[in-house]
């Protein structure tokens, strides 16, 4: 159903006219929330998607990941955070290979965390790959979101950790242990690490090729079931500005699944239907992975999508375990 709007009856409009007629001034409208995203916010992200997307490949360990992960954070420096660089060196079934998450925080006052996450890797091993959706795109909404947040006038009562994850694509066909899912299982691993004393994190928030001009988002089923009834409400009352959001028929294996593994909520939103046609998905891995599939508008509706979630979380507006509520 579309969104409700209250409408005055013609009485009460004419009573509220007369109270307002002794007025000289109308008081002004209120600026729009942290959580209401702006007009150019879609067109700012494809400016992101298309720079990340400009250097490829970025292979986990290549020379392309360190530029990219160099533009990340000179993005969140500009945009005026503190970009804070983990790079570590792990085996992997090709070799060693060094890999470097990039992250940011915007402090809140709630005593808990919410974490934004995306991968900005390529795939290795495909001739032309760009990676525009699988990859750029939800990096590039991370990095609007971030601008809009630390430019609005009013901020969410949770801190929210940006990251930018590497080595989220396996080398092989299929993840594995040592291949894959590097990055997130690096935070992951953090995080669960983390002093009681840094507060607990409430909800991790994973978002994967989300730029598709088709775009119709699916939630794994191996997610934390109260984030996705959080994010189904996120979806029906943004109905206008978000994209369709289903609960998908299957798992899906994504950088959520390493916070599920350590015990903190998670929610993975993937478009997996991604092609040339209706339920093809040809694509995907594939150098036809490139910026004139994404849109703008797109990636404005995911990015309104993360933030009806966030505000949801961030008000307490849903059964979110006691322990993870927030402080009054």
């Amino acid at each position: 159903m579309a969104p409700v709007h209250r409408l005055l009856a013609a009485g009460a409009a004419a009573a509220l006219a007369a109270l307002a007629a002794g007025c000289a001034e109308r008081e002004p409208a209120p600026s729009p929330g942290w959580d209401e995203l702006p007009p150019a916010a879609g067109a700012r992200m494809f400016a992101f998607a298309e720079r990340l997307c400009a250097i490829s490949p970025r292979d986990a360990g290549t020379p392309g990941a360190g530029a990219a992960s160099r533009f990340l954070a000179q993005e969140i420096r500009r945009i005026g955070l503190k970009p804070e660089a983990d790079c570590w060196t792990e085996g992997t079934p090709t070799g060693r290979k060094t890999f470097c998450n990039v992250t940011a925080e915007l402090p809140g006052t709630s005593g808990r965390t919410v974490v934004l996450g995306s991968h900005y890797d390529t795939k290795p091993g495909i001739p032309g790959f760009a990676g525009a959706n699988d990859g750029a795109s939800s990096s590039a909404v991370l990095l609007g979101l971030m601008e809009h947040l630390v430019s609005s006038p009013s901020r969410p009562r949770d801190t929210v950790l940006f990251a930018f994850f590497d080595g989220e694509e396996a080398s092989g066909a299929a993840y594995r242990d040592n291949d894959g899912l590097h990055g997130s299982r690096r935070l992951a691993a953090k995080l669960a690490a983390r002093p009681p004393s840094a507060g607990p994190v409430a909800a991790v928030v994973v978002a994967d090729m989300v730029g598709d001009r088709n775009l119709a988002l699916d939630i794994p089923r191996n997610v934390t079931p109260w984030l996705t009834k959080t994010a189904l409400k996120a979806a029906l009352e943004r109905r206008e500005t978000c994209p369709p959001v289903s609960i998908a028929a299957t798992l899906i294996i994504d950088d959520h699944v390493p916070f599920l593994v350590a015990g903190f909520p998670a929610l993975d939103l993937i478009d997996f239907e991604y092609g040339s046609a209706p339920g093809r998905h040809d694509w995907w891995h594939t150098p036809e992975d490139t910026m004139d599939k994404l849109s703008p508008e797109s990636l404005a509706r995911t990015g309104s999508l993360l933030l009806g979630i966030l505000a949801r979380i961030d008000r307490d507006e849903d059964e979110i375990p006691a322990p993870l509520r927030a402080a009054e």
